[in-house]
């Protein structure tokens, strides 16, 4: 059920923003270099001015691999006299999906050559040891005053997808409760659609990304404009194909520093899934790609989702086979099509077959350590 306001989002977003800072909290606005985190940044700052809070805190973890407008923004953010800028990086592990033979590859990985790194962090960047996201707004890096809280500003819309329609109503409003850090989470914008993040950006001729430009140039549609990691899933492949046209000569470093970039590139999400042989079924497909000739620890995970699947299977149906294509009931894995599909990659944080621990980067490179939990992306 929808809440009519009695503003206009604009005033609502700015107004949840003031309350908070002319209490006296401690703001942090976390700027990934998106449109979302931009317009939560300058109503941040326009709040922060009317309760005399100047310059306001902005944290922005480096994610080395980056479009080249997305660093060049956040350069001209960093030399805002309202900004106090946190650039931080971590060394932190990030999904590639497209590398079968190990799902991780390591920001700024100081194991290799600096001149491997698609680029050097700005100057005014210093490095961190928490590698968990969560772990980058705390009390220590932003101390609050006696009595007073410390709020991480996000920029989440509920239109973006229905996780985050849930998420909101499940923490019932736009402030969350303290994480075990002690931080709060606040989203002003959370009500807003597409039309009014950029209707506020031309209105008051903020400063942005434009890469959005450049998408826009090439062809992309309004709706479909977007600033994530390229490599986390295979939603990154347009953004890829895009980059290749647009930023030529990056791209070509990201492909030297990744293993399966330009082949995901050229060939598209094609190559990231199982492909049946002439005469081949599900079943001898999934056998083939899933376990006879895939890495080891994909061969592993497969083969107990397999098992599972199987007895599952028959406690539910019988002697009835095990389907080839189409599962008998609701579940993600309950084909040899389904299960070739989703473990073609490992499946590494157990996405389809959640009964499966994650693949922790301590596996494929001592000294990496564990989750601990849930891996916070």
């Amino acid at each position: 059920m929808k809440l009519k306001l009695s503003m206009n989002v604009f005033d609502a977003a700015l107004s949840r923003l003031q309350e908070i800072y002319e209490q006296g909290h401690t703001v942090v606005i976390s700027q990934s270099g998106g449109k979302d985190s931009t317009v939560c940044m300058e109503l941040a700052i326009m709040a922060a001015d009317a309760a005399g809070k100047l310059p306001i805190n902005v944290i922005h973890r480096d994610e080395e691999i980056m479009f080249p407008n997305t660093y060049e923004y956040l350069d001209r953010v960093a030399a805002r006299p309202e900004v106090n800028m946190h650039h931080v990086w971590a060394g932190q592990p990030v999904v590639n999906v497209f590398n079968r033979a190990n799902p991780y590859w390591y920001i700024f990985d100081e194991t290799i050559p600096r001149d491997e790194w698609v680029r050097q962090p700005p100057d005014y960047a210093y490095q961190i040891e928490e590698k968990n996201i969560q772990a980058l707004v705390t009390k220590e890096r932003f101390p609050t005053a006696e009595g007073k809280d410390l709020f991480a500003c996000i920029g989440l819309r509920v239109q973006e997808s229905p996780n985050r329609r849930m998420g909101l109503f499940s923490s019932k409003g736009h402030i969350t409760k303290p994480n075990k850090l002690g931080v709060k989470y606040v989203r002003p914008i959370y009500d807003w659609e597409d039309g009014d993040v950029w209707k506020a950006i031309e209105d008051f001729k903020w400063d942005y990304n434009h890469a959005y430009d450049v998408m826009v140039k090439h062809g992309r549609s309004k709706n479909k404009l977007r600033i994530a990691p390229l490599t986390m899933t295979t939603s990154g492949i347009p953004d890829l194909q895009l980059a290749q046209k647009a930023w030529p000569q990056w791209f070509d470093k990201v492909c030297h520093r990744l293993d399966g970039i330009r082949t995901v590139t050229q060939f598209g999400k094609i190559s990231c899934m199982p492909r049946r042989r002439a005469g081949e079924n599900w079943e001898e497909c999934f056998m083939r790609e899933c376990i006879h000739e895939a890495p080891p620890w994909i061969a592993k995970r497969s083969q107990l989702v397999l098992n599972q699947q199987l007895e599952k299977h028959r406690r539910q149906n019988g002697n009835i086979p095990f389907p080839q294509i189409n599962a008998l009931r609701a579940n993600p894995i309950g084909s040899y099509k389904k299960l070739a599909i989703a473990m073609w990659n490992g499946d590494p944080f157990s996405f389809k077959a959640g009964f499966l621990p994650y693949m922790e980067p301590e596996y494929f490179r001592e000294g990496e350590g564990f989750w601990g939990g849930k891996p916070s992306f």
